[in-house]
This record gives structure tokens, sequence and C-alpha cells, in this order.
């Protein structure tokens, strides 16, 4: 049999805008004109290999775009912490402000309780011994010996004989207290006058002051003036206008110089009373103003007394003070007037109100 063959089947081509046939290399349709020129092409077909290289190729970039982030985030978190580290933050150095000088106020210094050997005159009467005379006063019969250079006990009646006693001294005894002030050399100042001034001694002003004795002072200078006796109330005194104590003048006050009652000049006090100091008064003493009564030793059986600081023109010595029995202690005695100022340092400055009173002496025995 013959074989018949088949040719190959040809897909028929169509005008695309008239669905009319025509021909595989038709350039236009001969039915309506349509360019057959233009007939868009199939786009190409991409296989599935293409489309895994490209997957795998942004996968690529997608993982070192992510390394390549992470490192820098890395990096910036790295330089935080070195940044916030201990020692990479600048300690904050306090400033400090500089804090004015405030003088601060005297202050009372007690005395410490100090023992003092005191030469008392006796005069030997009738059935005395030196055994006696050491019971009586307290001491051993050899230092009545030493003290008046005898080589046996034989004394007689009217003999005068030197005692040495020891006892606290009058301060402690008295419990006073030493406070300094400060006081402004004015003209005609000096150390002695300055002292009965103010109840003081020139030995206290010397070692207070760090001055060597004959040195000279001027006006200005500030001194410091220790006082035993002076009350709390004086430290205690306010910073006040100048005028306020004065009224109308603008000048501190000056009283005139105090007169002087009792004890009468020259008088003699029995051991067993007390002595009564009575003196002409001001008409009315400001808050910052003392009479100051300064009771000075004249021989040695007298003691050494603080000063006395009083708002009231009169002042009672106790028995408890007066000399022992058979014994005569000599005093002199005078008032003045006496102002505390507190200055804008704060410091207690000293002024003397009214002049030293006259002076008067006594016995007391």
């Amino acid at each position: 049999m013959a074989q018949e063959r088949i040719a190959p089947t040809v897909a028929e081509r169509r005008c695309p805008n008239c669905g009319t046939r025509v021909t595989r290399n038709a350039e236009s349709c001969f039915m309506c004109g349509y360019d057959l020129r233009s007939q868009t092409q199939r786009g190409r077909r991409f296989s599935w290999i293409d489309v895994i290289l490209v997957a795998a190729v942004l996968g690529v970039l997608v993982f070192w775009w992510r390394v390549g982030t992470e490192s820098v985030r890395e990096a910036d978190q790295t330089d935080v912490v070195q940044a916030i580290l201990p020692t990479s933050i600048p300690l904050m150095q306090a400033t400090v402000t500089p804090t004015p000088t405030v003088t601060p106020p005297p202050t009372a210094t007690a005395i410490p309780i100090t023992q003092e050997t005191v030469l008392l005159r006796h005069i030997v009467g009738a059935g005395e011994t030196l055994l006696s005379l050491a019971i009586q006063y307290d001491v051993s019969v050899e230092e009545i010996q030493r003290a008046n250079n005898l080589s046996s006990e034989l004394i007689r009646i009217g003999d005068e004989l030197t005692i040495p006693v020891l006892r606290d001294s009058a301060v402690a005894q008295l419990r006073a207290v030493t406070t300094e002030f400060e006081y402004i050399v004015t003209s005609g100042d000096t150390l002695s006058t300055i002292a009965t001034k103010f109840g003081s001694t020139v030995e206290s002003l010397l070692t207070a002051n760090k001055l060597a004795a004959g040195q000279f002072i001027r006006p200005g200078d500030v001194l410091i003036v220790p006082i035993s006796g002076a009350p709390p109330e004086a430290l205690q005194v306010e910073m006040e206008n100048p005028s306020a104590q004065s009224g109308q003048t603008g000048q501190p006050a000056t009283y005139a110089q105090l007169r002087l009652i009792a004890p009468q000049e020259g008088a003699v006090v029995s051991r067993t009373e007390p002595v009564i100091f009575e003196w002409a008064g001001v008409d009315q003493l400001a808050e910052n103003e003392w009479y100051v009564l300064q009771i000075l030793p004249r021989n040695l059986a007298a003691r050494t007394l603080p000063t006395t600081w009083t708002k009231q023109p009169t002042h009672r010595l106790e028995p408890s003070v007066a000399p022992a029995e058979g014994v005569a202690a000599d005093y002199a005695w005078l008032v003045s007037v006496v102002r505390v100022r507190r200055d804008a340092d704060g410091r207690a400055l000293l002024e003397a109100a009214s002049p030293i009173s006259s002076v008067r002496t006594f016995s007391w025995r």
C-alpha cells in the first residue's frame, strides 16, 4: 500500500481586527486594511531556573546587606558603651565658694584651780609656840622655821613671824572666769591705765597680746584685755546703732566720775562682818553698761579678788573670803562704768564710759 504523506498542520492566520483569514506572510488585511506588521509579539517565557538564579542573587545581596547593617549597629553600640563607662565620664569638680570669715565671739575660759603660797604676818602672843601656830595655820613647824630662818623652836612674845600658808588661789575659790575682750588703744593710753580702767593687770595684757615688757602701744592698736569676773551677759551684747546710746549727740555717753560712799577711807571692818561697798550711781545704765568694782590687795594677807561687774551701785563682800583670825588684810577699792560694744566683725569691744573714781582703802581684820 502506498503510504499517504500527511502534511503538517499549520495554524491559520487571521486578522486580529476583523477576523478574516489572511496568508502567513501578509502584511495587511485585505478586508479591513489593518496593518499586520504592528501585531504584538508574545513575550518571552522565563524558565524556573532563571527565577531560582535571580532569587539566589537577591538572597545573597540581602544577606550581605544585613551583615553590614548589624556590624555598623554593633560598632555604634560599642561606642555608646565606651562613652558611658565610668572611666570615660568626666569627674565633676565642685566649685569652692569662699565663705566670709566670721570672728567668733569671745569665750569665757574657766580658771583652773591652782594653789598659791601666801606669806602672813603674825605677832607672837602669850602662850603661843611654833607647834600651836603650825596647828592654827595648818602648816608644819619646819615650814615656819624655814620661812623665818629659825634654828630652834624658841620664840618670844612680840616676835614677828612670817607664816607660809598654802591655799587655793582666790580667783579659783570664787569660781571666777576670765573673759577676753578687745580694746582699741586711744591717745594717752598705757598698759597700766588700760589695766586700771577695766580691772585687768599689766602682766595679763602682756601675756594675752604677746608683748615684751616696755613695748610701746600706739593709738589704733587692738589689744586683748583678759578680765576676771565679767558676767555672761557681756558676751551677748548685740551690734547696735552707736547713736542709740546717747540720743541726739551721735556719740557714746560719758558719765561723770562716780562718788564713793562706803566704806570710808581707812575704815576697819571686822573679819566676821561683810564689807558693804556703796557709791552714787548714774540715773540709768544702758543694757550694755556695767559698774566695775575693783578691790585690790595692799598687803600679803589680802586676797586677789576678781573684778566685780554689777548693775547696782552696791556690792557685798562676804566674810567667807575674810582673812584668818589675827590677820589684817588691807585693800584699796575703786569704781567706774564700762561699756561693751559689738562691732561689724562680731568682736566684743570695751569702752570706758566714765572716769575712774577716787581710790579708798580699808582694813579687814
